[in-house]
């Protein structure tokens, strides 16, 4: 097996040139994850690596795209109501299944639909921007036994399984690392469920949990951050529910903040939203932000600059998705912390993010993604 380990750019792209890989299996990190794959249209490739892992059907392989822009790029089309969730996850470990009748990838269908992810890899994914066609993934292991992550033994027991290794800097993944999270998009008509609602059904849960990739699909959130997540994000939060309800729009805000939780609201927000007749408001008790929660929010926005930078460098994957909210609406500037202020304080503040929470909705009700 010829190996590269975290090469640079340039030496990446002089290796692809200067040979050919077609019907050469290799060996890649997905970012949670080692593999072993090959370009889709390898056949000689796949074939080996359904006799390596003996195994004769091609369910668990999944074709990994550079980015979600690809799809458009190529002319292959994506149901228009996963495209939101497409966006919101991916690079990410959440593979979608759906039909396509693209030819590239006739061979690789199961029932008429193909697995596809965006790779959390920086790396995986630069290698299939230069190679210029997808790969296959699939786990290292025998057919029934579970997935071989550790570098040694990949690189001594299995080492004839690969023609090529492109992997980081050589990564210990933890013994019970979860794979990638399977969801199938499934149409009305093809489920004659009851409700007449397309659906997703959940083929494999992995690392990210399907109950939060429902909840997108269905009633996407809306996260708004501050600092504590005691006086501003709690506002936007509850006056967003409170609007979103009377638009009779399909969303539901969150609010969490970047320290440590468990803090009631702040008076002063307390205040005024219960006098704008919000009474949920006394149940608020603040939150601290986690991966899950951004992974799982459509949009998050942040009161200000220094928390979107905080949240985008913690998670890089998520930053196309993270702005502050004045940012979002195409104003300048950050949204004051009122804390520690008087009442007249807290109310400019409070009226400043109505305006925007209103105009956010507004927005919302004329995009059918929010990130579009």
């Amino acid at each position: 097996m010829v190996l590269l380990k975290q090469p640079s750019v340039r030496r990446l792209v002089k290796f692809i040139r200067s040979r050919d890989l077609k019907d050469k299996t290799i060996l890649h990190f997905t970012g949670g994850m080692y593999g072993i794959g090959c370009t889709v249209s390898s056949l000689e490739a796949i074939d080996r690596i359904l006799n390596l892992k003996g195994r004769t059907d091609l369910k668990g392989f999944i074709v990994l795209v550079p980015h979600l822009d690809w799809f458009a790029e190529e002319g292959v089309a994506i149901p228009d109501r996963i495209l939101p969730l497409l966006e919101q996850y991916w690079p990410g470990n959440l593979t979608v299944v759906f039909k396509c009748d693209d030819e590239r990838f006739k061979h690789l269908a199961v029932d008429g639909k193909v697995a596809f992810r965006v790779p959390d890899d920086a790396l995986l994914r630069l290698l299939i921007e230069l190679l210029e066609e997808p790969i296959i993934s699939t786990s290292i292991n025998i057919a029934s036994l579970p997935p071989e992550n550790d570098f040694k033994r990949l690189t001594g027991m299995f080492e004839n399984w690969f023609d090529i290794g492109i992997v980081p800097a050589p990564v210990n993944v933890e013994y019970d690392a979860q794979p990638s999270t399977v969801v199938e998009y499934v149409t009305s008509r093809e489920s004659k469920n009851q409700s007449g609602l397309d659906e997703l059904r959940c083929l494999r849960e992995g690392s990210i949990p399907f109950y939060g990739v429902r909840n997108s699909f269905l009633v996407p959130t809306i996260l708004f951050v501050c600092t504590a997540n005691i006086c501003r994000s709690p506002m936007a939060e509850k006056l967003f529910n409170h609007y979103i309800k009377e638009a009779g729009l399909n969303y539901i805000g969150d609010s969490c903040g970047l320290l440590p939780d468990g803090q009631p609201i702040s008076a002063g927000s307390l205040q005024l939203l219960l006098e704008k007749g919000i009474l949920e408001a006394q149940e608020h008790f603040s939150k601290q932000f986690t991966p899950d929660m951004i992974s799982g929010s459509r949009l998050v926005l942040t009161m200000e600059e220094r928390q979107r930078d905080f949240l985008r460098g913690n998670e890089p994957n998520s930053v196309a998705k993270i702005l502050t909210l004045n940012e979002y609406l195409g104003e300048p500037g950050d949204i004051a912390d009122p804390f520690g202020s008087g009442i007249d304080t807290y109310r400019k503040t409070f009226e400043i993010i109505d305006d925007r929470i209103k105009r956010l909705v507004s927005k919302l009700r004329t995009q059918a993604n929010p990130l579009g």
